[in-house]
């Protein structure tokens, strides 16, 4: 879960890799006024953990499509289970552990937009509680810690048509990592389609990622729903996963 929670961000995996909080970006939203206020939400399955999140952003008075500070906040509550042993009379006992992982960053950022691109870097401040029953010795990531997470955020448009996304993380308070790339093709101004990868991990657990996504835009929010493999939290197989990611600007 730790693999869960490790991401969104800005979307957004944060321990949220299966997230990506940037996903659904401001520039892409048709507004009548430039919008300067963010919400975001979503959630995200695989083969042994579920997560949900739920954030906000803010361009200080000005507007999200514009060069200019940026302002961050989100949450995260996710549960998974993994297999292992623990010692037992007369040798090792398999046990199937259960674990609650509770997320909450503030982030400050900047956006650039050199040319057709669109660049956001941001530091902040990560809280994280990992709760696992029973108690796991040979987990170090368990219990709480707060630490320092640095984000950055980044979109080209290759042609009038096509798109490439490139995002990372990194937290502190569990060593948790997460990147992502997609890129995207436009079918219909408001509908777009593409592939998608990256990876994630802590200092427990290592793994990739890919799949497809679909993103659309409807009048009062853009949802961009995304499936493929992943690897599972301190698992040897591979398994499906599928997110769901809610973005509006106002």
């Amino acid at each position: 879960m730790a693999a869960m929670l490790s991401a969104v961000l800005l979307a957004v995996p944060i321990s949220l890799p299966l997230f990506d909080f940037s996903a659904v970006r401001a520039e892409e939203v048709s507004q009548t006024a430039p919008p300067g206020v963010e919400i975001f939400s979503g959630f995200g399955v695989n083969g042994n953990s579920a997560a949900g999140y739920l954030g906000a952003g803010t361009a200080f008075g000005s507007s999200l499509w514009q060069p200019g500070f940026r302002g961050r906040i989100v949450g995260a509550y996710g549960g998974y289970n993994y297999d292992g042993t623990l010692a037992a009379p007369g040798g090792r006992q398999s046990v199937t552990f259960d674990g609650n992982n509770t997320y909450g960053a503030a982030l400050l950022g900047y956006q650039f937009q050199p040319g057709r691109a669109v660049v956001k870097l941001f530091a902040g401040i990560e809280a994280e509680d990992q709760d696992i029953s029973p108690r796991d010795p040979n987990n170090s990531v368990q219990g709480s810690a707060v630490g320092l997470r640095v984000q950055a955020e980044s979109w080209f448009d290759l042609s009038a048509r096509s798109f490439v996304t490139l995002d990372a993380s990194y937290g502190t308070a569990f060593q948790e990592y997460w990147t992502a790339s997609r890129l995207g093709f436009r079918l219909r101004p408001k509908l777009a389609v593409g592939l998608e990868g990256g990876a994630q991990g802590n200092r427990e657990y290592n793994a990739g990622r890919g799949g497809a996504f679909v993103q659309l835009q409807l009048p009062r929010v853009e949802v961009i729903a995304a499936s493929g493999v992943t690897g599972d939290y301190l698992e040897r197989q591979g398994s499906a996963y599928f997110t769901l990611n809610l973005y509006r600007a106002f």
